[in-house]
């Protein structure tokens, strides 16, 4: 498996399992996470892509809303472990 494909799983191995102990706003998660293993713009990509693919949702429509693990999310999870 290459470099930056091992990156990307352990950021978003980092991601979900933060979101799996507790909702979180969107500046809160990337602070807990990047501290481990990233920067701004490789969180940014894949917290886009967590989003669009169903992995991760908001909790409500304000604008600062925390943020949720799905059961997808759950599963995916599970399967990056």
């Amino acid at each position: 498996m290459s470099k930056l494909l091992c990156e990307k799983h352990r950021l978003a191995k980092a991601i979900l399992h933060e979101l799996s102990r507790q909702p979180l706003g969107r500046s809160r998660l990337e602070r807990k996470t990047i501290l481990h293993c990233s920067s701004h713009s490789k969180f940014e990509s894949l917290f886009a892509y967590l989003l669009e693919s169903g992995f991760i949702e908001k909790t409500g429509e304000a604008h600062r809303a925390p943020y949720r693990l799905t059961q997808k999310g759950c599963r995916f999870l599970e399967g990056l472990s």
